[in-house]
């Protein structure tokens, strides 16, 4: 009986000839006007369109630009907060020291003001006289930091103090009874906001908008004292705002100019930072060309019949030279051209269907060369007995793990475990049943892994591996321990076992490497753990520590 070939190549489809080279330029004079005009009227319409998508670009990218500068801004001052939190503990130990000390550093880091609230949210210590004694406990962002005892960032607002828009990043004070004994505050600099409206009016008629969670108009260029806030919630503009984190949207400014804005979120905050650039600026170039287009199809309609020839460059030196643009994609790989899909001229379909032919064939048998690598691949890595990885691939996985470990400071556990009297098993039941049993092992073994961090893998013989990356020792030995129950409860028959069935033994370690330290200290410490375990009667697990040797039946 005759088998289909499994790994045929794919049919190549049929080329369809259209009219002859020399028949496309009898009917060229009569058909090239109409299509050169429709032709502009598209490239025109295209031009719009892509003027308004590279302005839709642009403007994003510079709300990005303030999104980017005022990120960088929270992490300067968080990372300010925590360290003068230390030195003030240190520096200033009085009130004044503490108003010296908190003007120093606000003026040498540009902070708009820099202060210390105790737990009841009046301000102790700042680097402003006038902000002394002001109550802050009424404001959400003070009553959020006292309530996480973590870093908090406030929405954008107008300060108290003065009028300029406002955010205040907070770091709560624990003491010693667990409470919050006071909170560093420091008000953020807002002067990005300035450098990026001047660098937006740079653009004629541009504008920037900044408008916190509740339609508050937070700032406003050009006019910023006409605009500045009022409450402008129900404005298109602002709804489509704070619609979404970002995006672009084409509508009236507050001031009624039509533009197109770029908005963005300010990281930590519900504020929204809009630039917008005036939609009649961008598009006016392609109305004069719109005009000019008109006058150069009447030039060209008198020129025709002396430019028809023009023509053999579309329809004769065109699909020459996409041909030798294939074929060189053919050579660098690329075989997927499906050349059989266009149109071509009768006098180009042989060349076309050998190039089909040629990439069909090569498909195929980089595909037949696909199954095999990865065939490979399998058999390099899976031990073919158990089902489970190999030696090969375990010791890669745990190099791997523990030089994870190793930068992120976590644990790995590693668990060995040996099948009890298993000489005397093969011995008395054959290798039949040897192997029916180290299966029986390895599914229940495969069943502990929790997720695809973890690895289980036959070791060697009749000893196996299971690697628990990030967990620390007493959940590992909880896992062994009931892998070991698990293995037990099969009631695998043993007659020369003295517990009459099939059990394992089990060194469990569970280690924080140190950088420079290699994984096989994890290695060793499993494996003396399965000593010890074999040394105390066997069906057993051992737990090792440094110090000392737990051991749980």
């Amino acid at each position: 009986m005759s088998r289909e070939p499994t790994n045929a190549a794919p049919p190549v489809a049929t080329a369809k000839a259209t009219l002859s080279i020399r028949a496309r330029l009898m009917v060229l004079a009569g058909i090239v006007l109409v299509p050169l005009l429709f032709d502009r009227i598209r490239t025109i319409e295209n031009d719009r369109i892509e003027r308004i998508d590279t302005a839709n670009q642009e403007v994003l990218a510079l709300a990005r630009q303030g999104v980017a500068a005022q990120r960088d801004g929270v992490i300067a001052a968080r990372a300010f907060l925590q360290v003068a939190a230390r030195a003030q503990a240190t520096l200033a130990p009085t009130s004044e020291a503490c108003n010296r000390f908190f003007a120093d550093i606000a003026a040498q880091a540009s902070w708009k003001m820099f202060s210390v609230a105790d737990g009841d949210g009046h301000i102790i210590c700042s680097s402003r006289a006038e902000a002394i004694g002001l109550d802050i406990s009424d404001r959400h962002y003070f009553q959020e930091a006292v309530r996480t005892g973590q870093f908090v960032l406030s929405d954008y607002a107008r300060g108290r103090v003065n009028s300029t828009p406002t955010s205040v990043a907070l770091l709560p004070q624990i003491g010693s009874d667990g409470t919050v004994e006071s909170v560093l505050i420091g008000a953020l600099d807002s002067e990005w906001i300035t450098r990026l409206a001047s660098t937006a009016a740079e653009r004629p008629r541009s504008a920037i908008v900044v408008v916190n969670g509740a339609g508050t108009v937070l700032a406003h260029h050009p006019e910023p004292e006409r605009w500045s806030g009022r409450d402008f919630n129900e404005h298109p503009l602002v709804r489509a705002m704070l619609s979404r984190p970002d995006g672009v949207a084409m509508e009236n400014g507050l001031d009624g100019v039509r533009r197109v804005f770029g908005f963005a979120q300010l990281p930590g905050t519900e504020t929204r930072l809009a630039i917008g650039l005036d939609e009649q600026e961008i598009v006016q170039g392609v109305d004069r060309e719109m005009r000019y287009a008109y006058l150069q199809l009447a030039a060209i309609a008198t020129m025709l019949l002396l430019a028809i020839w023009v023509g053999g460059n579309r329809f004769i030196v065109r699909p020459i030279r996409l041909l030798a643009l294939l074929a060189e994609r053919f050579g660098h790989g690329e075989y997927e051209m499906h050349t059989a899909r266009r149109r071509w001229a009768a006098e180009f379909l042989p060349l076309v269907a050998a190039l089909d032919d040629m990439a069909a064939k090569v498909i195929a048998r980089r595909a037949e060369a696909r199954i095999m690598t990865e065939r490979l691949n399998e058999l390099a890595t899976k031990d073919q007995l158990s089902g489970l990885a190999n030696r090969r691939a375990f010791d890669a996985a745990l190099d791997s793990e523990w030089k994870r470990a190793q930068l992120r400071g976590e644990p790995v556990a590693l668990a060995m475990i040996d099948a009890d009297h298993f000489k005397l098993f093969n011995d008395h039941y054959g290798h039949v049943a040897g192997d029916s049993c180290l299966r029986a092992i390895a599914e229940v073994l495969a069943g502990a892994v929790r997720t695809d961090l973890d690895l289980a893998a036959r070791y060697g013989g009749e000893e196996f591996a299971l690697l628990l990356p990030g967990m620390e020792l007493p959940e590992a030995r909880k896992v062994v321990m009931n892998l070991r129950q698990a293995i037990e409860d099969r009631q695998i028959a043993h007659a020369k076992s003295p517990f009459g069935h099939v059990t394992v033994s089990i060194g469990v370690a569970a280690l924080r490497p140190v950088l420079g330290e290699k994984a096989q200290v994890l290695v060793e410490a499993a494996d003396g753990a399965l000593y010890d375990a074999k040394r105390q009667g066997r069906n057993t697990v051992v737990a090792y520590e440094p110090m000392m040797v737990l051991m749980a039946s």
